[in-house]
């Protein structure tokens, strides 16, 4: 059985490698510590992020070294505050720490029937996605927007990384994309792990070399909302607004709709 490509280093190296980076980026300032006169390292010593996460320096320094040791989600919790994470790079980091809640994989989950009438009721273009990023329901506008949606069992990931169509309109791909499998990254170490978006995002990596790059990028990206142009075949582009709503009671289903908003 071939090992899936989106195992790109061993897990305890890449939490050792995101926890050192997110140390080094750290301001001493910003967070209240006096300035010293020379620093030998980029951000914060080891001793102070300790200290900020409330434990001791010889358990923080096992932690970053990546030894085999236990952590609580109370000890997570406190060193994402001393290091400021935001919310994507707070889960990022219990991910990596194999301690991520998971929603469950909801890939074959019967869409509940309001989500579909909601979009119904959008003049602009709205769809609905589910974990593995498959385009479960959309209404006219968004078949409009994107012509693959026409096509058996859609899936946003593979529209953006494979369609000629969905290339030729986005006004900056190489942009768009790389957030995008940013984005289902996060979705994949974050929600469950789910077995289909893995094998999707494994088609494109083995068929990509530049998504292949972009995955070892270490910026964190949650799906949420952003902006987003297309172009006509003459030029002229429109910017939309992403939006998205997540259902409480199924979170595995996400609504998209697009508002148009200059040119």
């Amino acid at each position: 059985m071939a090992v899936s490509r989106l195992i790109r280093v061993p897990s305890k190296q890449a939490l050792t490698d995101f926890v050192l980076a997110c140390r080094e980026r750290a301001s001493p300032e910003s967070l209240g510590l006096p300035q010293a006169r020379r620093r030998r390292t980029r951000g914060l010593r080891r001793e102070e992020v300790a200290a900020l996460a409330g434990v001791g320096l010889t358990w923080y320094t096992w932690f970053e070294q990546g030894r085999d040791i236990a952590v609580s989600d109370d000890f997570l919790n406190r060193l994402a505050r001393g290091l400021r994470l935001d919310r994507a790079e707070r889960e990022h980091l219990f991910a990596l720490a194999g301690r991520a809640a998971s929603s469950g994989d909801t890939a074959d989950a019967e869409l509940p029937q309001p989500l579909a009438r909601l979009i119904q009721a959008f003049d602009q273009a709205a769809y609905v996605m589910n974990i593995a990023w498959d385009v479960v329901s959309y209404n006219e506008a968004a078949a409009t927007l994107f012509k693959d949606f026409n096509d058996p069992r859609p899936n946003m990931l593979r529209i953006v990384f494979f369609s000629d169509a969905y290339k030729s309109k986005i006004k900056d791909w190489h942009h768009a994309a790389r957030l995008v499998l940013l984005k289902a990254r996060h979705d994949y170490l974050t929600k469950g792990k789910s077995p289909v978006l893995r094998s999707i995002l494994d088609e494109i990596l083995e068929a990509s070399p530049q998504a292949a790059q972009w995955w070892e990028d270490p910026e964190i990206a949650r799906i949420g909302d952003g902006d987003i142009a297309f172009c006509d075949a003459d030029g002229n582009c429109l910017s939309y607004r992403l939006s998205m709503l997540v259902s409480e009671d199924t979170p595995g289903f996400r609504v998209i709709f697009y508002d148009a908003f200059g040119r």
